[in-house]
């Protein structure tokens, strides 16, 4: 884990690198203050992010957060289970499978193959495959319901590898979300219940749900930058050390007392850099949030579209009997 803490700009590290930024523009702002007329201050952008932040994160993108997680689910077909009276009454049985298994044939094609234990398997490793996996046996299950227990063991093999990559894992940091806590109790404290704090609360529930990251995602980031999720619990860890570092006069003759006065300045001061980071990440938790989610779901986000028009974009030219079975392929 510590080299991991060390690698140089890691990916994950972004939000915390953005943090610092603002955090560093707004302390010079107070420190140097300018003429009202002079233009925008560090104070301007800080607020202005906080702002968007919070409007863009909790009124816009959380419901399409939400959307995207329920949306994006697959479950297995059960064999048996399927209904003519919901298939499209245009197409024969034979006509159904057929179309099923062309469509299965190019989910198959645009996986990425990897061997194991000599096996040639097909994993997904990016959003687009992920989509049409999704769309294409959406609109299988929606529209075709086919009766061959081949198409449907074949669905299921592509439903196992779907679930499997696509599952989402909390890559966030859980010091931002006890800060943004410990922000939230303190307007309660101070000002009692107000709309702000609901909105603030909604503002860390899109920071957990935008911090959760596909498998396939978190495995291109581990191999391209060797992780580095845990920079803003080193910071705040070093802050804490630094707080119980103990200080001592040496005299000439040999002798050592324990200087408390400066260990309690010493500690006054980091403990008030610890507060001022800790303010800082708890307005900026809707902030943080919207970058996860562009590192996160701009790729995968659902979009409410329909199977039809999936299907007639895919495949224009498509007729019903140019699409016989195939072989069951592993994947």
């Amino acid at each position: 884990m510590k080299k991991q803490l060390l690698h140089p700009l890691p990916f994950l590290s972004f939000p915390f690198i953005f943090l610092m930024l603002l955090f560093s523009v707004s302390l010079f702002a107070v420190q140097d203050p300018t003429p009202a007329n002079s233009g925008l201050s560090g104070g301007d952008i800080f607020e202005f992010v906080v702002i968007t932040g919070y409007l863009l994160g909790v009124f816009v993108l959380l419901p399409w957060v939400i959307y995207t997680n329920r949306a994006e689910k697959l479950e297995v077909v059960e064999i048996g289970a399927s209904s003519d009276a919901l298939a499209d009454p245009e197409l024969s049985e034979f006509e159904r499978n057929s179309r099923a298994a062309k469509i299965l044939d190019e989910i198959t094609q645009k996986l990425t193959p990897f061997e194991e234990d000599g096996e040639l398997l097909m994993t997904i490793t990016k959003g687009s495959q992920a989509r049409f996996m999704k769309k294409g046996i959406d609109y299988i299950r929606e529209h075709l319901q086919p009766t061959d227990p081949d198409i449907t063991d074949r669905m299921n093999e592509l439903i196992a590898v779907y679930q499997n990559r696509t599952q989402r894992l909390f890559t966030g940091s859980k010091w931002i979300i006890g800060c943004a806590i410990a922000m939230g109790i303190l307007f309660v404290w101070t000002g009692g219940i107000s709309t702000f704090v609901f909105i603030h609360a909604l503002g860390i529930a899109f920071y957990i749900l935008s911090s959760r990251t596909p498998l396939y995602i978190l495995d291109k980031r581990m191999n391209l930058f060797g992780g580095g999720g845990a920079i803003v619990g080193a910071i705040f860890g070093a802050f804490f050390i630094g707080a119980a570092a103990k200080h001592y006069n040496v005299y000439s003759d040999g002798r050592k007392e324990r200087d408390y006065s400066s260990e309690f300045t010493g500690g006054a001061v980091y403990f008030l850099f610890i507060f001022v980071a800790a303010m800082f990440m708890g307005f900026l938790v809707a902030a943080l949030g919207v970058i996860n989610f562009l590192m996160n779901y701009m790729n995968n986000a659902v979009m409410p579209t329909k199977t039809e028009t999936w299907y007639e974009k895919n495949f224009p030219a498509m007729l019903p009997e140019e699409a016989e079975p195939t072989e069951e392929m592993h994947v």
